[in-house]
């Protein structure tokens, strides 16, 4: 998913590394929780309410000048990788990006079409995509 909106990119950069901003966003997500930082990487923790039940994702995220790299370390995949790019195209204009590849469990496989999973995470990723957008003071 890549997106154009109307804010500087250091801007833009400081809302996505803060994690516990995640909670704003996500659509379904009702506890965002920083667990560790250091000068390498943060560890934190994303609950979620959905399809009737809770998950929790941990994950490890390695940030650098206009890069996040997000690896889950415990939650419901067998792996999930993401990445966030801000980059500047304007004064006041940037393009963000963000992919994901991921793994679902047999069982949840077998139990949810790949249509539901997507959808899913097409309008998380969008949820907080908008939210930076509309956000009238970053």
């Amino acid at each position: 998913m890549v997106r154009l909106i109307t804010r500087s990119s250091d801007v833009i950069y400081s809302e996505i590394a803060n994690f516990e901003n995640y909670v704003n966003f996500i659509p379904s997500c009702s506890s965002a929780q920083l667990i560790e930082k250091n000068d390498d990487f943060e560890i934190g923790k994303l609950e979620f309410n959905f399809l009737i039940r809770n998950y929790s994702i941990k994950s490890k995220n390695f940030l650098s000048e206009n890069c996040i790299v997000i690896e889950q370390i415990e939650g419901p995949f067998e792996y999930f990788k993401g990445k966030w790019i801000v980059e500047e195209v304007g004064i006041e204009s940037s393009e963000v990006k963000f992919h994901a590849e991921f793994k679902l469990p047999f069982l949840l496989d077998n139990l949810l079409p790949d249509q539901v999973i997507e959808t899913f995470c097409d309008k998380a990723i969008k949820g907080f995509i908008d939210g930076l957008d509309n956000k009238k003071e970053i």
